[in-house]
């Protein structure tokens, strides 16, 4: 079977009004399921049908990784988590401000809540370094350009 001319990776269709979803899988990534879990009880987007993530463009990704992530110290073992995900066009360079939670290990992040801004975290570093070729395989399987919605559950 041949994949019919602009079918592939790269191309998709955006359907708005229907979110696919991305699960992570809290007994497989405890410290990724958690921040996410903490992230959005506290108001952030994502993690629901009327309130989705937005996938964005490559400057964006790397804007949001900055400003949540940019500072954060070297711990052996961990590493910066952002909230909404970097791949996101709700991460921290949409607006807000940057937030934690106690025991992130992040030193002068204040704690808060709503919709804008950005969670930072740092979790096991595996757990984070798993996240990336999970969400590249969702956005590929998914078939996810720029501006196509979805959702972040935790299962």
């Amino acid at each position: 079977m041949t994949t019919p001319p602009g079918v592939g990776p790269t191309s998709g269709c955006v359907v708005p009004w229907y979110p696919s979803i991305l699960y992570y899988h809290q007994a497989t990534y405890p410290d990724l399921a958690k921040h996410v879990k903490r992230a959005q009880a506290s108001g952030l987007p994502g993690g629901s049908f009327k309130n989705p993530l937005t996938r964005t463009d490559a400057q964006t990704i790397r804007d949001n990784r900055t400003k949540a992530c940019g500072d954060a110290p070297n711990i052996h073992g961990k590493s910066c988590d952002e909230y909404p995900i970097a791949t996101s066009k709700q991460g921290l360079s949409s607006g807000g401000s940057r937030r934690s939670f106690p025991g992130c290990d992040l030193p002068n992040i204040p704690t808060g809540s709503g919709s804008r801004g950005a969670s930072a975290f740092l979790i096991n570093k595996s757990d984070n370094d798993a996240q990336g070729g999970l969400n590249t395989q969702f956005f590929r399987r998914e078939r996810m350009l720029n501006g196509a919605p979805f959702e972040t559950r935790i299962s």
